[in-house]
């Protein structure tokens, strides 16, 4: 079972699937924390998206990255440096090498 966190982005898993979900923040930057109905706090999130398996996740995460991340991309230049941004974050946090 996956259960990773990466920038806003959390992967987990279940036996058939690698799911994202993306952490919201509130006006202030920092995190929002919803409380279900046993009082239990957890952070709230949105999905992302449902994977086949964790590299098909990566290229959601970073499609989610290069669309929503509030920057305005006006040029290919802009484009191809949001997704070096993110996939070398991603290579770094989860320790990736050659292949991806």
């Amino acid at each position: 079972m996956l259960d990773m966190k990466v920038l806003d982005y959390r992967i987990s898993s279940d036996s058939r699937q690698v799911i994202v979900n993306k952490v919201r923040r509130n006006e202030s930057g920092e995190i929002t924390i919803s409380e279900d109905k046993d009082g239990t706090k957890k952070e709230s999130v949105a999905l992302v998206g449902y994977y086949g398996n964790l590299s098909k996740a990566l290229v959601g995460i970073q499609r989610d990255y290069v669309l929503s991340n509030g920057k305005t991309i006006q040029t290919i230049e802009d484009y191809k440096n949001e997704l070096e941004t993110i996939t070398t974050t991603l290579e770094n946090k989860l320790d990736l090498r050659e292949g991806f």
